[in-house]
Order: structure tokens, then C-alpha cells, then sequence
């Protein structure tokens, strides 16, 4: 009997060491959740660098290869290179590129912005395939109503 009660005694874990694992797997998360959005937001502007150039590379390709003039809008765009680009390619935080005939070229856009470092970037390609990396200011902050009486 008494062998009973001392293994009953010695199972589980006491309050103090559950309380100190909790602790510690809190910590370890709050250094790897920060680092993974990083990591993540990283991956989707590179994915959108790559996606802008290759479109840029298709319709360099349609103009060499067709002696073409630059297509007027965004629907002729998607359609002269169809053949290059059977499946248009979708920025990876949604919508979709945008092609505009400009006075010096070309410019295909992707809509979204991307924070990366504590700054924030908005990607387009332009002519002959050059891709820019614009910062965004922040946006100014609007003021909040104060409360009257």
C-alpha cells in the first residue's frame, strides 16, 4: 500500500515546471513569429520581383519577334503575349499586374506595397526590363476627434 502511494506521488508535473515551459515556449515565440512575417513578406517581393521581370522579358520578346509597336492598354498587353505567358502570373498578396503605355516605354505595376525592414515598397518594371524599388512615405496620420463637454 504504501508503494501505491508513493509512485501516485511522483507522476505528472508540478505547477512550477509547467509554468516554466509555458514561459519558455513564449519567449521562443515571440522571437520566431517576428521573424517568419519578415521572412514571408521577403519571399512575396521576391516572388513579385521575378513575376515583373518575366513580364517585362515576354513583352521584349513579342516586340523583338514580332517587329510590334507597344501594345495600347493593359487588355492588348495580356493578349500580345499570350504566347510568351500562357498563364498570367498573380502578385502574391492578390490582385493582378498592370500593364501602361507611357510616353518613354512601358510600365507593368504590381498593386500591392510591401513592408519590409520598417519601410514600405510598391514594385514596377519598366522599359527594358528594369525594375524599380520605390519606397512609400508613410502615410500621414489623420486626426482624431477630440472628445467635447
Amino acid at each position: 500500500m504504501a508503494n501505491v502511494r508513493k509512485r501516485k506521488k511522483e507522476e505528472g508535473f508540478t505547477l512550477i515546471e509547467l509554468i516554466v515551459v509555458v514561459a519558455i515556449l513564449g519567449f521562443l515565440l515571440a522571437i520566431a513569429i517576428p521573424r517568419y512575417m519578415t521572412a514571408r513578406e521577403q519571399g512575396a517581393a521576391a516572388a513579385t520581383k521575378a513575376n515583373l521581370h518575366n513580364l517585362a522579358t515576354s513583352l521584349e520578346l513579342y516586340l523583338t519577334e514580332q517587329s510590334a509597336e507597344l501594345p495600347a492598354g493593359d487588355q492588348a498587353f495580356w493578349e500580345a503575349i499570350k504566347d510568351y505567358v500562357p498563364t498570367p502570373p498573380k502578385p502574391p498578396k492578390g490582385g493582378s499586374y498592370t500593364y501602361t503605355k507611357t510616353d518613354t516605354g512601358y510600365k507593368i505595376e504590381d498593386p500591392n506595397t510591401y513592408t519590409i525592414g520598417g519601410k514600405t515598397y510598391k514594385y514596377y518594371v519598366k522599359e527594358s526590363g528594369i525594375i524599380v524599388e520605390e519606397e512609400q512615405s508613410p502615410q500621414p496620420q489623420s486626426p482624431q476627434p477630440s472628445p467635447t463637454g
